[in-house]
């Protein structure tokens, strides 16, 4: 799933970790891959990767399905594509229930990268 922020990936992660505070997620991190790259003596366009979660609503998927802790916490890529502000990605719930055989009941904590981008798309 893909959206457009009307603002820079500095400025999008700040306000995507705001949200996500506020809708009580903690963020775990934020890896810049074009830092990153930078130290290798590479460059790559900005792009920024927020990694957020909630123990309540992900432990139980856990339980579950164990496999889908490879996919949790939650995350959101920021990255720059050249054109006016940013785009946010994040995996579509429906593709991770689907693999992980997930029951209607079991869906709404994966919608949670959706709500939080939400907040800031268009922005």
């Amino acid at each position: 799933m893909t959206r457009r922020s009307a603002h820079d990936v500095a400025e999008t992660i700040s306000a995507l970790r705001a949200e996500a505070q506020r809708v009580e997620a903690a963020v775990v991190a934020v890896v810049d891959h074009a830092a990153a790259a930078r130290k290798a003596g590479l460059s790559m366009p900005d792009t920024q990767v927020i990694i957020f979660g909630n123990p309540q609503a992900g432990t139980p998927l856990m339980l579950a399905r164990p496999e889908i802790a490879i996919d949790l916490p939650m995350r959101l890529m920021v990255r720059d594509d050249g054109q006016p502000g940013s785009l946010i990605t994040w995996q579509d719930p429906a593709y991770l229930a689907q693999r992980y055989g997930l029951g209607e009941d079991q869906l709404a904590p994966l919608n949670a990268p959706a709500t939080v981008a939400s907040a800031v798309e268009g922005r």
